[in-house]
């Protein structure tokens, strides 16, 4: 199979067990178990991005690891650990950039599929007992609840955030401001929907710049947009990895799920687009966090 073909048969199986999911009205963050935190590799130690964050974590689930870290047979084996007897690797995609020069002698970049095959540390022995889940969601929490991560995203970012009576969490792009009602009875709904509006504010023109935020006519589709898809995958990734419960929301309903599944058996390249762009957000907001920390 070639690297286009894999793709595409990721792509295809993925979208169809979210709206498979959806279908049996499961909330969009009842899709995924983030239990064990996002795919992280131990190679670069840094959390995937974009598509394979989302494939290693729906991987994840479906094969019942109970680890997020992931890595080729080289890093395994780098670590002291050996892969299983048996076990299978899973597939990743990277699209890597190359250049060359055309007719006229200017550089030309195009990108190219390249293949990797990992594997999760449930996979391999030799490894000393990582921490549990619940250990590593504990300490992640408590750093958030005393640092307040996603409010010094808010006031780095010269954010307007009210807080009062409003139906709905909202962000408005013109007033570059955020509102959130103030009756949530848990926080960690109030966390998720937070992280929600933050995400959207990051597609403001000053910011990433998303067609969605910035145009207005895109802006105010009803609430199945692509744009919302970038808002709920951030959320999910957001408050995975600060170590925040994404509970379902008042509006998880099966009347919104079976609608989101209608719109991606529509436009099933929007999984894969979304979880790209909602990768993007997350770097940004913790960019802006990371130098408010060290006084930038």
């Amino acid at each position: 199979m070639s690297n286009k073909e894999m793709l595409h048969a990721m792509q295809t199986e993925l979208t169809e067990y979210v709206i498979s999911q959806l279908h049996s009205g499961k909330s969009w963050s009842a899709c995924w178990n983030t239990a064990n935190g996002l795919p992280t590799s131990i190679h670069s130690q840094k959390i995937y991005k974009g598509m394979n964050l989302l494939w290693l974590l729906y991987t994840q689930q479906k094969k019942e690891y109970t680890s997020s870290e992931w890595g080729t047979f080289k890093s395994w084996k780098e670590k002291g650990a050996s892969v299983k007897k048996g076990e299978k690797a899973t597939n990743i995609i990277f699209f890597k950039p190359c250049a060359k020069e055309d007719n006229e002698g200017k550089e030309q970049v195009f990108f190219t599929l390249k293949r990797f095959s990992v594997f999760n540390r449930s996979q391999v022995d030799g490894l000393k007992e990582e921490k549990s889940a619940q250990e590593n969601q504990e300490s992640f929490l408590f750093d958030f609840m005393n640092n307040g991560l996603l409010m010094k995203y808010i006031h780095n970012s010269g954010i307007s955030l009210k807080v009062a009576d409003y139906l709905t969490p909202s962000y408005y792009p013109e007033q570059d401001a955020i509102r959130m009602p103030s009756e949530y009875t848990k926080k960690a709904e109030a966390w998720s929907a937070l992280a929600h509006e933050i995400v959207h504010s990051t597609g403001h023109k000053t910011r990433l710049n998303r067609i969605g935020i910035t145009s207005a006519k895109q802006f105010l589709l009803h609430e199945y947009s692509y744009e919302e898809l970038i808002a709920e995958l951030g959320s999910l990734f957001l408050c995975t990895e600060f170590g925040l419960s994404t509970e379902e929301s008042q509006k998880n309903s099966s009347y919104y799920c079976s609608h989101w599944a209608t719109h991606l058996e529509h436009n099933p390249e929007w999984l894969w687009k979304a979880a790209k762009e909602a990768s993007e957000a997350v770097e940004y907001i913790k960019t802006i966090i990371n130098q408010s920390e060290k006084g930038e």
